[in-house]
């Protein structure tokens, strides 16, 4: 009986979907879990763990794509995602990947509150590359938004200044030009 038991409990430790955590750095106040999709083992211990490490589900984490934020309805939010390719300085960089990575929590308090008066928050996401640049145009894949759609992307300076990029809204593509590995605010006008 004590052998069916103790198999029993193992079973259930091993096929138990996972529910891990870390330590947030500089950001009080954010969930400190990260909750794995159902579909979560992929065979790759080592991209769950970096998952984890990137406070992103493994869909977000394989899709280099952000599509929950902290203290928002996840019905308004505007799912984010990058693939390779982008402009540096005018120079065309086809093999290069800007990260996507999930906002600080007091940067999508500060962009609701930039948002107040121009529109709707749709997204607050970080990008970064190791690439130095003075300029970069890059593109984010939107689903569902349409070409000439009233989106303002803004990119954070210092913690009370955002600056408007230039940015250009075709379907399903949001393409701005950023200045600094930073986070960006997307809003739109209503």
């Amino acid at each position: 009986m004590k052998k069916a038991i103790v198999l029993t409990l193992a079973g259930i430790m091993i096929f138990s979907t996972p529910v891990l955590a870390h330590e947030t750095v500089g950001c009080p106040g954010a969930p400190v879990a990260v909750y794995l999709e159902s579909d979560s083992d992929i065979g790759i211990p080592a991209e769950t763990v970096r998952a984890i490490a990137e406070d992103k589900t493994i869909s977000e984490h394989m899709n280099n794509a952000v599509v929950d934020h902290w203290a928002m309805d996840p019905e308004q939010v505007q799912d984010l995602a990058i693939g390779k390719g982008a402009v540096l300085d005018g120079v065309e960089a086809p093999g290069l990947t800007f990260d996507l990575q999930k906002p600080e929590l007091k940067r999508v308090y500060a962009a609701k509150e930039l948002a107040q008066g121009k529109g709707s928050l749709l997204a607050v996401a970080k990008v970064h590359t190791h690439a130095g640049y003075s300029t970069a145009k890059v593109t984010f894949y939107a689903p569902g938004v349409k070409a000439g759609q009233a989106i303002t992307v803004y990119q954070r300076v210092t913690d009370d200044n955002w600056v408007a990029v230039p940015t250009v809204v075709t379907d399903d593509h949001v393409v701005v030009d950023i200045t600094a590995n930073e986070h960006l605010a997307f809003i739109e006008a209503k």
